[in-house]
């Protein structure tokens, strides 16, 4: 499935200001999302322990 890499960098963002103001941002920032059957971004999720972006489809 294809996944705009544009919706992905919305939710990393989203994540990463709730991760700065929380105290727990670091570099590289990983995410995960899922995707629907038409490549859309349904619900994304982070924290201080993922080491890689996960891209689950639904």
């Amino acid at each position: 499935m294809k996944v705009s890499q544009t919706e992905i960098e919305k939710h990393r963002a989203f994540w990463a200001k709730i991760a700065k103001a929380n105290g727990w941002y670091t570099e590289p920032f990983h995410i995960q999302v899922w995707i629907d059957k038409t490549g859309n971004v349904t619900d994304s999720v982070s924290h201080i322990n993922l080491t890689k972006d996960i891209v689950v489809e639904e």
